[in-house]
């Protein structure tokens, strides 16, 4: 007991300095006010800075979830940068060894002792197999589990300053701490990159020029990941010369850029709607491109033609190499159909069908007002369907549609939020490339072939018989009920009922001034009646202190409908 009491009391000590930490900064940099109301995002960034890897990789979460904070908080975000010191070879050395339980000359021919990466989380080494294989070692810092989750708790604990914020929340913190929570969390544990990298490499590796780099299992653990090495520039870097040989009115990339943006959208379309596995974070910097020499590997390879012609075709001399597997994106077969729907009703251009289809792939947290949501949701439909491709900001686009949905007490799927965010991410870069192709031009041939695929013929004619049948039964009926309608309008037996938006609020509004009404006349009640029984009894301490008490109730509860009268009209003026 004396040696473990000193330990415990210790880790108290530090538990409370770093929430006293925690709490300081935030406030003095207003983090949950300006996340709440998504405003200052500069601040929030300092804030992040100054709290350390946690909160830096906190940022970096979110610089890609667009649908939970603004697009100009994303952007600042994408600002922080890691500087954490790399830890040294012996702490690397003993963390693999720890972890997979073999020594490093047991797995490796040679080992870079010097990262060529560090960031909050862990560092990057090459490394190379006993088979002379090529890898890359991902290795995380000694005790950072630890320490995230110790500042993901503080954090938590200090949500209750939330009581001093206005109402008017631009987003939902509890909600936006539990998904940061959760992605934290799965990039500590590598074994779920493990299976992520597998499955993806399964389903898209040699995928036309698509390659991607094989996860060795064997070597990665919990806190170590070992992965191919496959050598390529960012694909930023051939957007940058892009935009050059635009600028130069230059047609030097136009065949590359063309088959690049093709690729990129089919392929993305194919993990979507034939495999229900999507990789969710594919920004520029998590994909290569590796240009071939004739003397490299795969230089002469060749696929079969597309759309059923015969032979074989020549793949072209360049190669687009997908990284990062710790986020990635699910669909179930049900949501699959719904997305297929969401797709097919966009063409439509129809903000009803387009409504019913998204509210089939949500959940309703409350009360929905179909008609509302359609309303809301018509403004963001029109501009995508009146906007060329390089006008309509996607992150935004994708924002604002989450709000409307969470103001209309409408849940969107987590897979589907994800999948919008991917959609714009790769869409951003297709844009670069190729402005004149749309995702959703290529989509909706996708979307129709697996609705065409996964349509049940049999069905569907057993269900048309059956309502056809149905409806021959009841047409002979049609003439005696129609008779009765109108003998019920001839008795004045009819009734009409009235539907309109907001009914709801109407109600509540109306009770509401219902009730004041009534209890302003029982307080105007009260006060006379202790103004007779004062007057009337001025001789009667027992009866006098009875109107008293009566004007004192009165006045304490005007005073009450006062304050929550201004507490109200004060919470009006801060949500304009």
């Amino acid at each position: 007991m004396a040696d473990t009491t000193p330990k415990d009391w210790q880790a108290n000590q530090n538990r409370h300095t770093r929430f006293r930490t925690i709490v300081g900064v935030l406030r003095k940099y207003n983090v949950f006010t300006n996340l709440a109301r998504q405003k200052n995002p500069d601040q929030v960034r300092a804030a992040f800075e100054e709290l350390g890897p946690t909160f830096i990789k906190i940022g970096q979460i979110l610089s890609s979830r667009t649908d939970i904070v603004k697009p100009e908080f994303a952007n600042e975000f994408k600002k922080l940068q890691d500087n954490v010191r790399a830890d040294d070879f012996d702490v690397v050395q003993q963390t693999i060894e720890t972890q997979t339980g073999k020594k490093m000359a047991a797995m490796f021919a040679s080992f870079d002792e010097q990262p060529f990466a560090s960031a909050s989380m862990g560092q990057t080494h090459h490394a190379t197999l006993l088979n002379g294989q090529k890898v890359v070692v991902k290795v995380q810092h000694p005790g950072i589990d630890a320490e995230v989750a110790l500042d993901i708790s503080l954090f938590e604990r200090a949500l209750p300053l939330l009581r001093y914020i206005p109402d008017s929340s631009v987003i939902d913190l509890q909600e936006m701490v539990g998904e940061i929570k959760r992605s934290l969390f799965n990039e500590l544990d590598t074994s779920i990159e493990v299976k992520n990298g597998s499955r993806f490499y399964r389903l898209n590796n040699h995928d036309d020029i698509i390659c991607v780099p094989r996860v060795y299992g064997k070597y990665s653990t919990q806190k170590v990941l070992v992965n191919q090495y496959m050598p390529g520039t960012s694909i930023q870097h051939f957007l940058a010369q892009v935009a050059q040989a635009d600028a130069a009115d230059s047609h030097e990339y136009d065949d590359e850029r063309t088959y690049l943006a093709h690729v990129l959208v089919e392929n993305f379309l194919k993990q979507v709607f034939e495999d229900g596995f999507f990789h969710a974070d594919p920004h520029p910097g998590n994909i290569l491109l590796r240009e071939l020499k004739p003397d490299d590997m795969g230089y002469r390879d060749s696929v079969p033609q597309k759309h059923g012609k015969l032979g074989k075709r020549q793949l072209p001399p360049y190669r687009l190499v997908y990284l990062d597997f710790g986020m990635m994106g699910t669909i179930s077969p049900a949501l699959m159909n719904g997305i297929a729907n969401v797709v097919v009703a966009v063409t439509t251009e129809n903000t009803r069908q387009v409504g019913k289809a998204i509210l089939g792939i949500s959940n309703r947290t409350g009360e929905v007002d179909e008609e509302e949501f359609f309303n809301d949701l018509a403004p963001f439909l029109g501009q995508y369907y009146n906007s060329g491709l390089g006008d309509i900001d996607f992150q935004g686009l994708l924002f604002e549609m989450v709000k409307v949905c969470r103001s209309n007490n409408i849940q969107m799927n987590p897979a589907v939020t994800m999948l919008g965010k991917a959609f714009g991410t790769i869409e951003g870069i297709v844009e670069l490339l190729d402005p004149n192709l749309s995702m959703m031009d290529v989509a909706r041939p996708f979307a129709r072939r697996y609705m065409r695929e996964n349509l049940n013929l049999r069905n569907e004619l057993e269900d048309g018989l059956l309502a056809t049948l149905q409806g021959l039964k009841d047409t002979p009926k049609l003439p005696s009920r129609l008779l009765s309608a109108l003998d019920t309008f001839e008795n004045g037996q009819a009734r009409v009922n009235i539907v309109f938006s907001h009914r709801k609020m109407f109600i509540d509004r109306i009770d509401s001034m219902v009730n004041k009404v009534v209890l302003s006349v029982i307080l105007a009640a009260l006060i006379v009646g202790s103004s007779l029984l004062v007057q009337s009894h001025p001789d009667n301490s027992w009866i006098t202190n009875i109107g008293i008490f009566g004007y004192v109730a009165a006045v304490v509860v005007i005073i009450g409908l006062l304050i929550g009268t201004l507490h109200s009209w004060y919470r009006h003026w801060r949500s304009k």
